[in-house]
């Protein structure tokens, strides 16, 4: 009997010793569908996205891709890997993107994981653009340096239009400037205040712009906290030539003067002194 109940110890064992060993299937891409297109979001055909090329309407399918980890070492972790994907968008003729993405634990997606880039523009090298145009297509947001020698413009629409790798630093330099209250290193703003929103409207007939500025406090526990306050400014605005912009502003004089449109895109501009 002694021996019989041995050899089921043993055989169970060995049972969870191989189940240890054996493996799970782990997500290291999901499968990725999109459209490439240019500035007059006409289909990009022969784009490589990855390892594929699109279409001659544009689209492109990443399979799915997975990886076997050995159970035994996913146990020692406790939680599940994360996910981190760059893909590369090239063709020749346009600026160079890619696909990024990072989850921290990502990979424990199950099998038939996707994810839609839904559409990607592609930028065409040299692209040229009509600043006027630009400006007075839409509301725009703004920040700027502690020393106003650097001023970041956002469009409404930005976070739906970036999709990919090459525009995302930018909202990140125009952001910091923004919040020294999730950005805690920045120290970007006025002793005291911790946010500052600034939207502006360009008047292209009118050579106008229309500021409203939002400021938010730090809140403290001597006595009453300051409440946000809103302060609105008019000025105007003109291009001196192709590069250089003039930007008179009543109420912020630290933001008037000549700038360099020195970074652009279809929802970004950069000004600098």
């Amino acid at each position: 009997m002694s021996k019989t109940i041995g050899r089921i110890q043993i055989v169970a064992v060995s049972l969870m010793v191989l189940s240890l060993c054996s493996c799970v299937s782990r997500l290291s891409r999901p499968q990725i569908t999109g459209v490439v297109v240019d500035y007059d979001k006409k289909p990009v055909a022969g784009c490589k996205v990855g390892e594929v090329f699109t279409n001659k309407d544009g689209r492109f399918t990443l399979p799915e891709r997975r990886y076997n980890a050995f159970i035994l070492s996913e146990l020692m972790v406790m939680e599940a890997p994360p996910l981190m994907v760059h893909e590369p968008v090239e063709k020749n003729g346009y600026e160079k993107d890619a696909i990024s993405m990072f989850s921290s634990h990502g990979g424990g997606q199950s099998k038939g994981a996707k994810y839609s880039a839904d559409t990607i523009f592609l930028k065409k090298t040299n692209q040229q653009f009509d600043i006027s145009a630009l400006l007075s297509s839409g509301n725009w947001k703004l920040s700027y340096t502690k020393n106003a020698d650097t001023i970041y413009l956002i469009k409404d629409g930005f976070k739906e239009w970036c999709k990919t790798e090459r525009c995302e630093p930018f909202y990140n330099a125009y952001e910091v400037l923004t919040d020294n209250y999730y950005h805690t290193q920045a120290k970007n703003l006025p002793a005291g205040m911790i946010k500052r929103f600034i939207n502006v409207q360009f008047d292209t007939e009118k050579a106008a712009l229309q500021l409203q500025e939002t400021r938010q406090y730090e809140s403290t526990f001597d006595g009453p906290n300051k409440e946000p306050d809103l302060l609105t400014a008019s000025g105007t605005w003109k291009l001196i030539t192709h590069e250089i912009i003039q930007l008179d502003i009543d109420r912020m004089k630290s933001i008037s003067g000549k700038f360099k449109v020195s970074d652009i895109d279809l929802y970004q501009l950069k000004l600098t002194r």
